[in-house]
């Protein structure tokens, strides 16, 4: 079904600049244990509430030292041998914070360890005794090591910059992953529950990032109303520098429930980028929004066609009955608002379009259902097969038969 797109009035970078205070959902997982029970999907952000006021400066009038490296280089030996079993690359703990070479760039950018308030950071709030995580707990761990945890989430929290305070909608800012990136939208609206913007991030030069594949997924009861969305580059230390050419300054776009869809051309090259730079994400209008039911969010969507329903049944239903419906059929309401598989063995027929919203029929190999699965790749999901390559292997080449049907 095509969205309805409308220009909007154009504001300039100079005046959006006081909107956007930032974005960057924390997204489908963080620092989880050995166990079966997810972490969070997303955590912290909003429109404002929660967020930290952290500073650039260095504090009252000081110059900002960046000691974040430094203090990680003290801690990560000593975190390697508490947690890399489980979450190193190809850890049963599916979710490869401590993954190799770059262990530094690779925590920094793992969703909701690194954040702008550091007593949200899920090292602090899920990691820790009684905080859901079931393997090792920092709080547990003999001697220092929590303590420094914290603080060099301290350094690495100082070293964002200044986030405006305003009513804007945006969540927190975050470093992107060179590779694929879910941002969700949850902290903006609850009403939009799984509703996120994705990408693949690709550093051209020190200087320029390129995001390609922006999309927008909606879920089967939530489309949003997204206007004049705007990226902008947090610099450890600096101020926030907006997309010199504000490249999304026309778009005014309704995206319908159960659709997956461009944002805008797709494609963003920001020349302003700083290596260990986060990204910030902030809109003038994001909002739920569903057909016949007007912005506010409310009422159902139609699934996706399903084209090739027999070789969904066949090879695609086992799979993910096994894999992914304990999650993603009603049991996390988080992850069954990011992908509905409630459908599955009793509606296939819905759940397909459903799954069919997170796949490429062009390139079976970067559909999404596989990226983020993936126990050797690094994005961010709770899920990665506990790091066994032949498990992960079956799912894909069981879902690529119906896929390259599709």
């Amino acid at each position: 079904m095509p969205h309805a797109e409308v220009k909007h009035v154009r504001m300039t970078p100079s005046s959006f600049v006081a909107i956007v205070a930032a974005c960057g959902a924390a997204v489908a997982a963080s620092a989880t244990g050995c166990g079966n029970e997810p972490p969070p999907l997303v955590a912290g952000g909003g429109n404002g509430e929660g967020a930290g006021t952290s500073s650039g400066d260095g504090g009252s009038g000081g110059v900002f030292v960046d000691n974040g490296k430094e203090l990680w280089a003290g801690i990560e030996a000593e975190m390697i041998t508490a947690c890399g079993s489980c979450h190193d690359a190809g850890g049963i703990g599916d979710a490869p914070f401590l993954a190799g070479p770059d262990r530094y760039k690779s925590v920094l950018s793992w969703p909701g360890v690194v954040t702008v308030d550091p007593a949200e950071s899920l090292f602090v709030t899920y990691a820790v005794a009684g905080g859901g995580h079931s393997g090792t707990n920092f709080d547990t761990i003999p001697g220092d090591l929590f303590d420094r945890v914290k603080a060099w989430l301290a350094a690495e929290s100082t070293a964002i910059g200044t986030t405006p305070p305003d009513d804007s909608p945006h969540v927190d800012p975050f470093t992107p992953i060179i590779g694929f990136n879910a941002v969700y939208l949850t902290p903006i609206d609850p009403a939009l529950s799984g509703v996120a913007i994705t990408f693949t991030a690709e550093e051209l030069t020190a200087s320029s990032l390129k995001l390609s594949q922006l999309t927008v997924h909606t879920t089967s009861k939530t489309g949003v109303h997204i206007a004049h969305p705007i990226f902008a580059v947090y610099p450890k230390g600096g101020t926030a520098e907006i997309d010199p050419v504000d490249s999304f300054a026309g778009l005014d776009t309704y995206f319908p429930e159960s659709t997956s869809e461009a944002l805008g051309t797709g494609t963003l090259i920001l020349t302003n980028w700083q290596p260990e730079a986060k990204l910030g994400l902030g809109f003038e209008t994001c909002s739920a929004w569903t057909e016949g039911g007007g912005d506010g969010g409310g009422g159902g969507g139609a699934t996706g066609a399903c084209n090739a329903l027999d070789e969904f049944v066949t090879n695609a239903v086992p799979q993910l009955q096994a894999r992914c419906e304990n999650c993603h059929g009603g049991n996390n309401g988080q992850a069954t608002a990011a992908l509905d598989m409630s459908d599955l063995g009793s509606n296939n027929a819905a759940a397909c379009g459903q799954v069919k919203n997170r796949i490429n029929t062009t390139t079976p190999a970067q559909s999404q259902v596989f990226i983020t699965t993936d126990p050797n790749g690094n994005a961010g999901h709770p899920y990665k097969f506990g790091g066994d390559d032949n498990l992960y292997n079956d799912f894909r080449n069981d879902l690529t038969i119906w896929i390259q049907a599709e």
